[in-house]
């Protein structure tokens, strides 16, 4: 089934000849990339994109299926999880330019390491035909080490001035948000953090392609706001801050995440925590390495799930102070404690593993929640769960 739809996108993808397809790959920042492309090239032309972050099969049939002969540009976002699958994709898709963001540690249970998921994100530009266009993050030392095919248009970002495009005074301390210099032209964003720039310069660099002027899309870019659960400010009626970053729990985004913190200016800095990814250590270390993260960086930690004593013996080796650290078996008394405890002007960084929907710390804040589910196989944001409010049939605790 699958295939077919692959190959029911594929068909389609070709009649759209008129338009232009921009494929984007990487392992974590390409959804906001597709929008930072999209919103820039909207300015201007007609332009589909993908819907939020359906990049994997049926996700990739829709966003296809979407794009009409009047659409001057579609920008497709692609995901994999297997080796092997990027081929069909890249034949799918058939890109007329293809951007690669990064090469990060995700679905490590598939890719054992960093050159095998390279090796996999390089197929989409593979399929680029001479005379195509590749844009390439060379910050990435496994982007920068890739060879295109001949024939294959290079342009390369990053940071270094001898790229076709470099940023430069790069700022984002909260509550300030993402700012810097491209190539000595100024663009502004609503996007929190500094890690964010790989997903952002693409957008400069296909304006550019596409003729629209660096003021207009510096002037699209300056609304780029983030997606939720993707270090997501939002606010309580209390005055409480959360970053939301729930939606990828990889060791890789848990270090930019903790780096946000760090620098952000606040009355207090707060971790709530469930849960880390794609890491080669064990349960028990990786926790205590958050805990001793913790420790340096925030006011007071808050650590969930069977595996949290770890993260509290890590954070008071490290020299935090007892009393400011709290680990909870489960998610409902540590929002409960959270209603309690927060107070106006705290920055909370709320992270955890997708199946753990921390959500609901946050969702705590706004109203009751019914819904405390130990487990839950949906994969959709609590935000829009009709759960959320409703009472359960059953309730599943760990045994």
């Amino acid at each position: 089934m699958r295939i077919l739809w692959l190959v029911v996108a594929g068909v389609w993808r070709r009649l759209m000849f008129r338009t232009t397809f921009i494929v984007i790959t990487g392992s974590v920042g390409k959804t906001t990339a597709k929008d930072a492309i999209a919103k820039v090239l909207a300015t201007q032309f007609p332009t589909a994109k993908t819907r939020g972050s359906l990049n994997h099969y049926y996700g990739l049939m829709q966003s296809i299926l979407t794009v009409r002969p009047w659409h001057r540009y579609a920008v497709i976002e692609v995901g994999i999880e297997r080796p092997g699958q990027m081929k069909w994709f890249a034949l799918t898709t058939r890109p007329d330019i293809a951007v690669w963001v990064n090469v990060a540690r995700l679905h490590t249970q598939s890719f054992q390491t960093l050159e095998m998921i390279a090796h996999e994100k390089s197929m989409l530009i593979e399929s680029l035909r001479p005379g195509q266009v590749a844009v390439l993050n060379c910050d990435n030392p496994y982007i920068a080490a890739y060879r295109p095919p001949a024939g294959v248009r290079t342009i390369r970002y990053g940071v270094d001035q001898s790229f076709d495009w470099f940023a430069s005074n790069v700022s984002s301390k909260w509550p300030e948000r993402l700012s810097f210099l491209v190539n000595g032209h100024a663009v502004k964003t609503r996007l929190v953090g500094k890690h964010w720039v790989p997903s952002v310069l693409p957008a400069i660099a296909i304006a550019k392609e596409a003729g629209v002027s660096l003021e207009n899309a510096g002037s699209a870019l300056a609304s780029l706001e983030p997606m939720r659960q993707r270090l997501s400010p939002e606010a309580t009626p209390q005055g409480v801050t959360f970053l939301r970053d729930e939606f990828n729990a990889s060791v890789d985004t848990m270090a930019v995440a903790l780096e946000v913190l760090a620098e952000a200016e606040a009355r207090r800095k707060i971790i709530v925590f469930s849960g880390v990814s794609d890491s080669t250590q064990n349960d028990a270390t990786r926790f205590r390495s958050v805990g001793k993260s913790a420790a340096q960086i925030a006011d007071l930690a808050v650590f969930v799930g069977d595996r949290s004593r770890h993260a509290v013996k890590g954070a008071v080796y490290a020299g935090m102070d007892p009393e400011r650290v709290r680990a909870f078996y489960d998610l409902e008394s540590a929002t409960e404690y959270l209603r309690s405890e927060l107070r106006e002007g705290d920055l909370v960084l709320l992270r955890g593993l997708l199946h753990d929907h921390m959500s609901r710390a946050y969702l705590g804040m706004l109203g009751e929640v019914n819904c405390w589910l130990a487990t839950c196989p949906k994969k959709i944001a609590c935000d829009v769960c009709p759960d959320l409010r409703a009472k359960p049939l059953v309730q599943l605790r760990p045994s």
